[in-house]
């Protein structure tokens, strides 16, 4: 998508899941549309999947070390000194 001057993308949803939607909206009145609901929604799952994938990148970089007996390797490039 890079070089389009568009900055939006329209997304399809279900009609429950836009009706269920709709209805949060009316009832707590927090959200001014659809959109402005989904948009937040989309960064609350953004950051939750990004919160996940560093623990799993961390937890599999651990694994991986203790597994070949090393500790990480920082700042060369593995040639002799």
């Amino acid at each position: 998508m890079s070089g389009e001057k568009t900055k939006y993308v329209t997304v399809s949803l279900p009609i429950g899941i836009a009706q269920a939607v709709d209805s949060l909206i009316e009832e707590l009145g927090y959200w001014p549309s659809r959109g402005a609901f989904v948009r937040e929604a989309c960064l609350v799952k953004i950051r939750e999947e990004r919160r996940r994938l560093r623990e799993l990148r961390k937890v599999n970089g651990e694994a991986s070390q203790s597994e070949r007996g090393e500790e990480p390797r920082r700042g060369d490039n593995g040639s002799p000194r």
